[in-house]
Parts: structure tokens; sequence; C-alpha cells
């Protein structure tokens, strides 16, 4: 079967222009625009805070460490003489309170190793999000933004089912 190009009812260079534009709005332009949108929208920011404020929430609780009194301390306040043997009393509150530090140091670097990748994840979600709403985006810029498809208008429930997407959990640190 063979298409006659005299037979159509409009000029076949308007058919490759058309089939150009949209090329070009899929390729070049959706994913511009939606880029900048994104960016002056602040969700790279917000997107971090958020990832930031949940890592938090998984900090582990305080110890609580009841205070032993120093039975060393107290018995060489009383009596000086005694300051040799008072020197032999360990103080029961030093190894706990050093544990409880160095757990505490341990917590703090896990959350900022987990932190260091939020960047990455929010720059991933917007990655995704522009490659799988490719022809929604197009739609968008080609008609000059007079049409709003449902996945620019709803972009940032798009963006965060991006960022929880599995594409996008290389970075989340086991958190997400």
């Amino acid at each position: 079967m063979s298409i006659d190009a005299s037979t159509i009812p409009f000029s076949p260079i308007l058919v490759v222009a058309a089939v150009g534009y949209a090329a070009a709005s899929a390729v070049i332009t959706g994913p511009e625009i939606a880029a900048r949108e994104i960016y002056r929208s602040g969700w790279q920011e917000t997107c971090q805070a958020d990832l930031v404020a949940d890592l938090q929430a998984t900090r582990r609780a305080e110890r609580v460490i009841p205070q032993v009194p120093d039975v060393g301390g107290m018995l060489c306040s009383v009596y000086p003489e005694l300051s040799d043997l008072c020197d032999m009393i360990p103080d029961l509150n030093t190894g706990v309170w050093a544990e409880e530090e160095q757990l505490r140091e341990v917590e703090e670097a896990r959350l900022r190793q987990a932190a260091s990748g939020t960047a990455d994840q929010c720059r991933c979600a917007t990655l995704v999000y522009i490659e799988q709403d490719r022809v929604s985006l197009a739609l968008y810029a080609a008609s000059a933004r007079l049409i709003t498809p449902a996945a620019v208008s709803g972009r940032d429930a798009a963006l965060t089912r991006a960022l929880h997407s599995p594409a996008c959990a290389f970075s989340a640190g086991g958190a997400s």
C-alpha cells in the first residue's frame, strides 16, 4: 500500500514539520521546561529537607543512664586521708558515659552518611519523573503550556512517587 502525497488534504511538509515539532517537544523542550519549573518550585530543597527529617526520625532514643554515686569521691571528700584507697575504687559512671558517647558518635556518623545521599536521591526523582512523563511534558511544552496534563498538574505527587521508586532507592541508606 502506497500513499499518494497528492491525495492528502494537507502538505507533506506540514506532516514532517509537525512530527519534528513533536519530537523536539518530547526530547528537548518538554524536559527542559519541567526541569526549570521543578528548580523554580524549590522541590529539590524541600525534598532534601524531608529526607533529612525522615532520617532524624530514625535516630535511636537517648539511653537513660542512672546516676550512680561515685563512692570513691564521696569517701575521699569525708576522709581525705584515705585517698590511696579512694583512687582504687572505680567510678562506675565513667565507662557508661564513654560508651554512650561512642554510641552517639556512631549514630551521628550514620545519619551524616545517609543524609549525604539525599541530593542524589532527589535529583534521581527529577530524572525519573521527566523520563516517565516525557509524553505529558511534551504535550505541555508543545501547547505553549495551554494544555496541562495530570502528570504536570500533579507534579509534586509524581516526584514523590519517583523518589520512592526502586530506581531512586540506591541512595536512601535504608531509610525510605
